[in-house]
């Protein structure tokens, strides 16, 4: 039998720079980000333990609540933040917005759509591997027109 998918769109909007890149994006600023998530079941696995979620790949609202949880949640209205930049005024800033109190997620990628695809992938598997489905594609639009898409290896 082949492989059943469900995929849902999330939207947030984040704040980053660019260390060391040539161009307007070395400078602070923003983007109304889009996720799409695909998870994926073998068919023959689809949920039966129980009548109201017989036949599905995996509940909507279950996708939703983990996403949230892991990444818009942690992720909306946050300046994002590469620990290992050289760009001291990155640090800087970092710094004087968590002593203001202010959102700042520190992750150890530089923060572009294609290495938050690959890590928001490697989070949201490690989330479902329980419950039996895998994040097959992940998409991140960091404009309307630009995304970065990764695709579970089969």
């Amino acid at each position: 039998m082949g492989k059943l998918s469900i995929t849902k769109e999330f939207t947030w909007d984040m704040a980053h720079m660019l260390a060391s890149y040539q161009g307007l994006c070395k400078n602070l600023h923003g983007h109304t980000y889009k996720l799409q998530v695909e998870v994926t079941r073998n068919s023959e696995q689809l949920i039966t333990d129980s009548e109201a979620n017989s036949g599905m790949v995996l509940d909507f609202k279950d996708l939703k609540k983990v996403v949230k949880e892991e990444i818009v949640g942690p992720f909306d209205h946050a300046f994002v933040y590469w620990t290992g930049s050289s760009d001291v005024v990155e640090h800087q800033i970092a710094e004087l917005l968590k002593e203001e109190g202010r959102k700042v997620v520190e992750v150890d990628f530089r923060p572009t759509a294609e290495e938050m695809a690959a890590y928001f992938l490697e989070v949201l598997n490690a989330k479902f591997e329980e419950e039996g489905v895998r994040v097959s594609k992940v998409k991140v639009w960091e404009t309307p027109t630009s995304f970065a898409e990764i695709r579970e290896d089969e």
